[in-house]
């Protein structure tokens, strides 16, 4: 069967009935005398036991608690609560015998039908207890954490002066005050505070602030408890820190979750997968305990140390290349800062682009900065005075660099070791130094005295 809603035109009698039924209910609540004689006339008839159930369904409703929250055309699309609340108003016209009868025996067959209230009978107050836990799991715990704690509050009431107020008056208390009216421990009523909070951050419940003692709402799903609490999960540290990470990264909690429940996959994703790999290696690096330790155990790896040893290789010699291009001068191997030629610069700036590739191998970044090298000594070798500071520069640290070699050479004990190969070597540098000596002292000997080798 096909119903449209739109228009009245297209519904059976019965639900053309149920229709004015359901207008009577929506524009009457405060005047009930249309809803009243309609859901007389529905009883009497027997109407919502010919209705169908539901689009192309022929089966009417299993019970008459169905066919009022049934959606319209089908079914009133009202709450049985509401539907009680009017049964106990009055119609206006119960003064004449005809109609008091006839609103009696509808009040006493709908109440037949939908059975005692729940909130008096408390059999049938545990069984919707117990049904609503079948549907939805660890939610209805979660609510009545949620709608009935808050943590940190100073009671101002014992439970026995809140009786007789309404449920909007009541005041949330604290989580130890909720566990010693359950007779359960504080910290197993915050893992269901912390859990309704975790799908709350999710959208999949109301926060705590829009819940109020006694309040009803539906639930999510069963299965999608576990996703936000663990039972046989004692202490909830590790959640607390994921949920604390995944709310300052802005990213789902659930998500994380599932990734923290299986290592396998997850050890699977990094091997498979290079942007996973990257990510994970971004999050141990952000973790400076765990970083300390992936590098102490890392150094114990002779291949991972010769690794190491040439990326830092490669690391400084970009930098290097990088320092040159963008400051256009650079030190020679004296120590001298000297400004580079524009010939000098156009080649360093094409070695800066090289090293800067994200595909940059340890030998062409190698090559970029043997070539940076070779610009410099070019430049140096360009210039005259240049040159001459230079070799004087390298002349005075080898100078003074064989200075304090021989300084550190103690007569006394060298005595105590002298053989024929120290008496040799000693000789050969007196020789070598004497004829610097004369060099200096007779510019005319320069062309004849040994170069330094």
């Amino acid at each position: 069967m096909t119903v449209r809603v739109e228009s009245n035109s297209y519904l059976t009698e019965e639900q053309h009935q149920v229709y004015q039924l359901r207008d009577s209910l929506e524009r009457n609540g405060g005047t009930p005398i249309g809803f009243l004689e309609l859901l007389a006339a529905v009883m009497a008839e027997g109407t919502w036991k010919k209705v169908p159930s539901g689009v192309n369904q022929e089966k009417p409703f299993n019970s008459f608690s169905e066919f009022i929250e049934a959606s319209p055309p089908f079914g009133l699309g009202a709450s049985v609560e509401n539907v009680r609340i009017l049964l106990q108003l009055r119609h206006p016209h119960e003064g004449v015998p005809r109609i008091r009868e006839q609103m009696d025996t509808m009040r006493a067959e709908v109440t037949r039908l939908l059975g005692p209230d729940p909130e008096r009978d408390p059999v049938a107050r545990d069984a919707r207890v117990f049904g609503a836990y079948d549907r939805s799991g660890g939610w209805v715990f979660g609510l009545l954490v949620a709608r009935n704690v808050q943590p940190g509050t100073v009671e101002r009431r014992r439970p026995s002066e809140t009786w007789g107020v309404d449920d909007g008056d009541v005041e949330k208390v604290s989580a130890s005050r909720f566990a010693e009216m359950a007779g359960t421990s504080a910290a197993r009523v915050m893992r269901f505070y912390r859990a309704w909070e975790r799908a709350a951050a999710d959208s999949k419940v109301p926060s705590f602030d829009k819940l109020t003692p006694g309040q009803e709402i539906d639930l999510p799903d069963a299965h999608l408890w576990g996703d936000y609490f663990t039972v046989y999960e004692q202490s909830t540290d590790r959640r607390e820190r994921i949920a604390e990470e995944a709310k300052a990264a802005g990213t789902s909690y659930t998500e994380a979750m599932k990734v923290a429940k299986n290592p396998a996959a997850m050890r699977t994703a990094i091997l498979g997968d290079p942007k996973t790999a990257e990510a994970a290696r971004d999050a141990l690096m952000g973790r400076p305990e765990l970083r300390a330790t992936v590098v102490a155990q890392a150094m114990s790896d002779p291949a991972i140390r010769k690794e190491a040893a040439a990326q830092t290789r490669k690391a400084e010699r970009i930098e290097f290349v990088r320092q040159v291009a963008t400051d256009g001068k650079a030190k020679t191997p004296a120590g001298q800062i000297i400004e580079l030629t524009s010939q000098a610069r156009q080649k360093v700036s094409a070695c800066l682009t090289a090293v800067e590739d994200s595909e940059a191998t340890p030998e062409s970044v190698t090559d970029a900065y043997e070539t940076v090298r070779e610009a410099i000594e070019e430049t140096v070798e360009s210039d005259r005075d240049l040159q001459t500071i230079e070799q004087r520069t390298q002349y005075l640290k080898a100078l003074k660099s064989t200075a304090k070699g021989i300084e550190s050479i103690d007569p006394q004990q060298l005595a105590t070791v002298i053989d024929d190969d120290v008496r040799e070597s000693i000789k050969q540098l007196q020789l070598r130094i004497n004829a610097l000596a004369s060099s200096i002292a007779d510019p005319n000997a320069e062309a004849s005295a040994p170069v330094a080798g």
